[in-house]
């Protein structure tokens, strides 16, 4: 600031630093600057955020020094028309600072020091910056910071009367700040009157959603700017699921066993209108002869026109309904489209509105009613929406690959071909392996005799074999150079992969468990980068596969070079080594490789045979998700904070809640490769005493129990019993979990406590997830332990959804 004030620093480098101008000098103008402001950003939103005291307080000052230096460059810059208006965009920035950090007070208190700053400058030579709707916009950040403190009543008030306001005013191109207000004033007020329900769904979503949205994507197509995208899509994405969440009620409704009851009385309704018709002509004509039969006749009559009635009033509701579905559905879908045409990779949030958008396509992609609606919308966008965008959705989309049941090019398979053939085109490192994995469906060697046995088979029709190998031929006719030639590697490596997994080693096992050659066992995946060892293997030299647990980062622009270089963010295979090792456990002794990335980094494998990983790679597809959630979670309201302290700063707050993953790549229904955890260890290995290691219960504890004991005491007790012999293990069998942090983390008494706070939040996280996904067979050597973390990490999901207690009960019967 002083070398600013002695001339020697230009203010737009102060500024710059600051924030408040970009790298041109430029200072955005305060109604720009409000307009553009994100509609789902944090201010504005209910925030219990609770912030260090003593991080507070050093916030707090920064602002207030930063708004004083300000003010003296106002009178001593001679550029003090940027000042100004870099002034009044940091009072902003305090105001959504503090709004941030739940001081809403203080949120307010800004607000009111920026509306006096703009009444000030107003009168000023810079007058004609600011624009004559700068009252209403401010009103509408007025209506914000009532919600932030549960005012949402005045708030919605402030929405209305804006809008009520601004709707005269939105004809022509010479209106455009009007306009912007306007949809965002719809946006806000249609998303506060529903989290209040102060109106009806129809009135919010025709006079506020559809109307925002439509506003949006005009200002976009019309006058594009920098932040109408964001805007555009925003309006988008809140149209869309509003008219999902509609859909899935009405939907939910026709589906209950009250419609069902319903149309069994209408169609019993319609019936007796039918029988009644025919008594009344029959009266008809009996009275017509004799006058004894007109008061029957007048009352039959009467019962058929009330019958009538209610027949017409049925039908009339089955149409609403069946029209209002079909409406919310196109809305949604086309909604869903069009923002995610517009979104960046900078937008937040939009993975649940993809899940959205292809469950309510999967959903009625086969209806009759509906699927032209769904499979239209689909075709038409998919080609400009962003392919990335589904590649966290290859599982799902990849498995309903199945034959074409018909010639029309708008068919559901089609559409769904086209799409994975982008995404494989695109995005081959992500893509290749899951088609590859699908044509090798009929793989499975002597089967699964272990978990789902049955039941693997149900998802492994031949019709799905066959149509991936449709789409692989079709990717080699059409699909880029590079592309076709990791094709040819990828197949030669997961084929040896493959063998591996399925090799029996029941002859080997009990005489030799580490350092097996796969030249005396015959195979071939030391060698299969290179030809093989009969030279059968058809690989490309310069195209070679990534490493197969862990692909490259998803990149928006889908640029990943030509494939003879490693993709950013990741390794290629270059080999293995000579020898694998069998696991000390397990039902089928999975095989323990090393493979060497093209870096020279070597990742440690778990290649396992009969055995169905589909789902384990399901559960960690679901892991990444909760991830993503908890890290919004974790970082919302904090945008602003961590760019104005730094994220180790503000990181000390933070909860840091998340779900350790790992890689599973299934190679067929029967095979896979699973990604070594390093630097972990079995909960059981640690309790209880193993080969060559002595368990921390008998270090501890040396004259009490062992675990096998206290199992074989549990299983003779009887009913009436076992309450009290479980009392007696626990006074014989005491807790000795927590020395673990003792031998990893003796360290320092802060590396102590890092671990078990980790090893806290890691259990809470994995408990509640766990919990809600009925996640099963949770035994002491499914539950690792991360020796350098203290984290836990669960592995082996064959047991979810609740299988465990559908197991059980049929134990039972």
């Amino acid at each position: 600031v002083v070398k600013v004030l002695e001339g020697s620093t230009p203010s737009t480098l102060l500024l710059n630093q600051w924030g408040l101008c970009d790298n041109g000098g430029n200072v955005q103008r305060v109604g720009t600057l409000l307009l553009n402001s994100d509609p789902g950003s944090s201010h504005g939103k209910v925030t219990n955020q609770k912030s260090d005291a003593l991080m507070f307080r050093s916030l707090e000052t920064a602002q207030c020094v930063k708004e004083l230096c300000l003010k003296i460059l106002i009178k001593e810059s001679p550029d003090r028309r940027n000042t100004t208006h870099a002034l009044i965009s940091q009072v902003y920035k305090s105001c959504c600072l503090y709004s941030e950090l739940g001081r809403h007070d203080l949120a307010k208190v800004a607000l009111s020091r920026m509306r006096s700053l703009v009444d000030s400058f107003k009168s000023s030579e810079f007058r004609d910056d600011f624009p004559n709707t700068l009252p209403l916009i401010l009103h509408l950040e007025d209506a914000k910071i009532m919600t932030c403190q549960n005012n949402f009543d005045t708030a919605i008030t402030h929405c209305k009367m804006i809008v009520n306001h601004l709707k005269n005013y939105v004809t022509g191109a010479i209106d455009q700040d009007n306009r912007q207000l306007l949809a965002k004033s719809l946006l806000l007020g249609g998303i506060w009157m529903t989290h209040q329900n102060v109106d009806s769904a129809k009135v919010i979503l025709s006079s506020f959603f559809q109307k925002a949205a439509e506003l949006a994507l005009d200002i976009h197509n019309k006058t594009p700017s920098d932040s109408s995208p964001a805007q555009a899509s925003a309006a988008c994405f809140k149209l869309g699921e509003f008219a999902a969440n509609l859909y899935s009620s009405l939907d939910a409704r026709t589906t209950s066993d009250t419609w069902k009851r319903r149309n069994i009385a209408v169609a019993e309704r319609r019936r007796e209108l039918e029988v009644c018709s025919g008594e009344v002509k029959k009266l008809e004509k009996k009275a017509r002869r004799s006058s004894d039969n007109m008061d029957a006749f007048n009352e039959l009559w009467i019962h058929r026109e009330t019958l009538k009635r209610e027949v017409t009033m049925d039908e009339r509701e089955t149409r609403s309904v069946e029209t209002s579905i079909k409406s919310y559905l196109f809305m949604a879908m086309k909604s869903y489209c069009s923002a995610l045409k517009l979104s960046t990779p900078t937008t937040t949030d939009v993975s649940k509105h993809v899940f959205r958008l292809v469950s309510l396509w999967f959903k009625n992609c086969d209806k009759q009613e509906t699927k032209a609606i769904v499979n239209e919308e689909i075709d038409l966008n998919s080609s400009t929406i962003p392919s990335y965008r589904f590649v966290p959705l290859i599982y799902q989309l990849f498995s309903r690959i199945d034959s074409p049941v018909d010639d029309d090019e708008n068919s559901f398979q089609r559409i769904l071909r086209r799409l994975v053939l982008k995404i494989c085109a695109e995005h081959p490192y992500h893509g290749i392996v899951q088609l590859i994995a699908l044509s090798n469906g009929k793989r499975v060697g002597s089967g699964v005799s272990g978990r789902h046995a049955t039941a693997y088979l149900d998802n492994v029709g031949d019709a799905k074999v066959e149509a991936a190998k449709c789409v692989l031929q079709d990717l080699r006719k059409h699909g880029p150079d590079y592309v076709v030639a990791l094709m040819g590697s990828y197949e030669c490596l997961m084929d040896a992969y493959i063998d591996l997994a399925l090799y029996s080693t029941t002859k080997i096992q009990d005489k030799q468990t580490e350092g097996i050659s796969f030249s005396k066992c015959k195979l071939d995946l030391d060698v299969c980068m290179s030809g093989g060892r009969r030279g059968n293997r058809n690989t490309s030299i310069t195209n070679m596969p990534v490493i197969i647990t862990q692909p490259p980062p998803v990149r928006p622009d889908a640029k990943y070079g030509d494939g003879k270089e490693d993709p950013l963010g990741a390794e290629r295979v270059v080999g293995f080594n000579s020898t694998f090792d069998l696991t000390p456990s397990g039902i089928h002794r999975p095989k323990i490789v090393k493979c060497h990335g093209s870096k020279g980094t070597i990742f440690k494998q778990l290649v396992k045979g009969e055995d169905d990983l589909r789902q384990d790679a399901i559960m960690q597809q679901v892991f990444g998700t909760v991830n993503d959630l908890l890290r919004q979670e974790d970082s919302n309201g904090n945008d602003f904070t961590r760019k104005s302290m730094g994220v180790s700063m503000f990181a000390s707050s933070s909860r840091r809640l998340k779900l350790i993953t790992y890689g599973i790549t299934p190679l067929s229904p029967a095979s896979g490769v699973l990604e070594w955890v390093n630097d972990t260890m079995a909960f059981g290995d640690f309790l209880t005493d193993s080969k060559g290691r002595v368990g921390a219960h008998s270090k501890y504890f040396p004259g009490e129990w062992g675990s096998v004991a206290c199992r074989k005491y549990y299983d003779n007790a009887t009913a009436e019993t076992r309450r009290q012999v479980f009392d007696q293990i626990c006074d014989n069998f005491s807790p000795v979990f927590r020395f673990f942090f003792l031998e990893y983390f003796s360290s320092s008494m802060e590396a102590w406590y890092t671990a078990r706070m980790s090893y806290t939040r890691s259990c809470a996280v994995n408990s509640i997830v766990g919990h809600i996904l009925g996640i099963g067979d949770r035994h002491t050597q499914n539950i690792l332990v991360h020796t350098k973390t203290g984290e836990i990490v669960h592995i082996d999901f064959g047991i979810v959804f609740e299988q465990g207690k559908v197991r059980l009960f049929f134990v039972v019967l």
